[in-house]
């Protein structure tokens, strides 16, 4: 299903689906029922504890899907990263609404979010597991990143306590704050 933007682009958009054998039909509004609980419940826990979200729109009749399900997702790199996120499979056949909301148009369609539900980037179709590890990889990094970011403004109160937050190992990188006189 596509949203209609500007009337040239949703048609070559619904031609190039169909031509690739994804149905598409152009609606000027689509109906988005509310979030499902489950995927509700994922979001408010990656915000809760500050864990990005890896989104995966799936589905059974899915070729590629089901060769990430097979390959890329059992993978113990891919695996050990997914650890540290939510990872939220919707199938689109189930949540139809789910998957217009995000505009999802083929699959597999894979985004990654921020904690805050801020979308990272996107994957529009397989991914092995080397080129999926390494960015899930870089995802955590840019989320601790912020995280560490934002626990020095909330944690430092002088200059002691600054040093003291900032002088630390941060999973595999070492943060080094030097003031120096002025």
């Amino acid at each position: 299903m596509l949203r209609r933007s500007k009337g040239a682009r949703a048609t070559s958009e619904s031609a190039a689906s169909e031509k690739v054998g994804f149905p598409a039909r152009v609606v000027s509004e689509p109906d988005h029922p509310d979030d499902p609980a489950f995927f509700q419940d994922a979001l408010a826990r990656a915000r809760r504890e500050n864990r990005p979200v890896v989104l995966d729109f799936t589905a059974s009749w899915c070729a590629p899907c089901q060769r990430m399900l097979a390959e890329t997702f059992p993978d113990p790199e891919v695996a050990r990263l997914l650890d540290q996120c939510e990872f939220v499979k919707v199938d689109t056949d189930e949540h139809p609404g789910l998957a217009s909301k995000y505009n999802v148009v083929g699959l597999p369609d894979i985004r990654l979010l921020a904690p805050d539900g801020t979308e990272l980037r996107r994957f529009r179709d397989f991914q092995g597991p080397t080129a999926f590890a390494r960015a899930l990889d870089d995802m955590l990094m840019q989320v601790a990143r912020k995280q560490t970011g934002n626990e020095l403004i909330t944690v430092a109160k002088g200059e002691g306590e600054l040093r003291e937050a900032f002088n630390r190992v941060h999973d595999k990188v070492r943060l080094v704050f030097v003031l120096s006189p002025t």
